[in-house]
């Protein structure tokens, strides 16, 4: 009987710390967050990369800047210590705490990630 209830109580234990999981583990940013944008980086400057939301790496590389902004994409300049480290084309996620509404929009990242396509 005592077999039975150490049992039983194992068991409740198991099932309630299993369901008190928090959603994501993963150290990926999430592009469905308002202050995190997802896209391809279409030019790179002294200490700034321009990244468009929405486009392929194809036309990240191919297109004119001027034809993918007129699109209406979200486009943002963001400043970064190493441009050296970032491709045309490069499909990234970026967060950021504080973004100039020009367009394109102009910030600095808090976290990048380079993604993988």
């Amino acid at each position: 009987m005592r077999k039975g209830l150490f049992f039983l109580i194992f068991l409740l234990l198991l099932i309630v710390t299993a369901g008190c999981g928090t959603g994501n583990t993963s150290n990926e940013l999430d592009p469905s967050k308002e202050n995190v944008q997802e896209g391809h980086v279409i030019d790179i400057s002294d200490s700034r990369i321009l990244v468009v939301s929405d486009i392929t790496k194809e036309e990240a590389i191919d297109s004119p800047q001027e034809e993918l902004l007129s699109e209406g994409n979200e486009a943002v300049w963001y400043s970064v210590d190493d441009t050296s480290t970032y491709e045309i084309g490069e499909l990234l996620r970026l967060e950021w705490e504080y973004m100039n509404d020009s367009y394109p929009g102009q910030s600095s990242p808090d976290n990048v990630q380079i993604m993988e396509e």
